[in-house]
């Protein structure tokens, strides 16, 4: 057991230093999935998603709750309800281009966890809104879409191609500072995308870093007079 977690701590502070890496030219054509991926692997609409949260924070604490999110990606709104597995609320907020806290309680109820969590659906969720966007490999040959966003910051989609995708997000000065697993199942019929992932793994890095690992339960396709959270108010 000490072997694995001295593996992890080593780990871990290697992929806090890992910088962005170069894009290369593709050896073969990149696909029309590819590109279609690189516009947008996100859901498209009004959605309610219920996840099961298992969130491994420093100290090795692990925590057990469950969480509601509305999404809207021609708004790129969220609201955002987290919950005990009992169905007590200990976080409620919502986010339009600012974050509104509706209710939180220690110890969620700080407004830098409220902008974190709000960043990390729109990181999860949403269309990078980039200046610009490169198609290339890795130096694995496997292929990335790159987002240069209007702060600096980078986010690469890795492997757009495959249903397990990955997310990272690199700081303007090139340091890792989030990277997203996610594993998608099936395509949903009738909507213009290739699937809600099933499961998300997002690990945070840093000295006070976490990991957050999702599992949706139920995802709900709502109109936009319904995208408030049903039964929350």
């Amino acid at each position: 057991m000490k072997s694995i977690s001295l593996l992890l701590v080593v780990a871990g502070l290697f992929l806090s230093c890992a910088s962005l890496p170069p894009l290369h030219q593709a050896h073969r054509p990149m696909s029309v999935e590819s590109n279609q991926t690189c516009q947008g692997l996100y859901p498209l609409g009004e959605w309610q998603l219920y996840h099961t949260i298992e969130a491994k924070l420093p100290g090795r604490q692990t925590g057990f709750l469950t969480g509601l999110t509305v999404l809207s990606s021609r708004e790129r709104s969220a609201q955002c309800v987290i919950m005990t597995l009992e169905g007590f609320v200990v976080f409620d907020a919502r986010y339009d281009g600012q974050v509104t806290i509706n209710r939180a309680v220690a110890p969620f109820d700080n407004h830098a966890f409220a902008q974190g969590v709000m960043a990390d659906i729109q990181l999860i969720f949403f269309k990078p809104l980039a200046d610009e966007i490169s198609m290339g490999v890795l130096s694995d040959n496997v292929p990335v879409c790159r987002h240069l966003l209007p702060d600096g910051n980078v986010i690469d989609l890795v492997n757009p191609e495959n249903n397990h995708w990955e997310t990272r997000l690199y700081r303007s000065n090139h340091r890792v500072m989030r990277i997203v697993q996610s594993m998608i199942k099936d395509k949903l019929p009738g909507k213009n995308l290739t699937g809600i992932a099933d499961k998300i793994e997002l690990t945070a890095l840093g000295t006070s870093g976490y990991t957050l690992i999702l599992d949706l339960v139920e995802a709900i396709p709502i109109g936009p007079e319904d995208s408030r959270i049903q039964g929350v108010e």
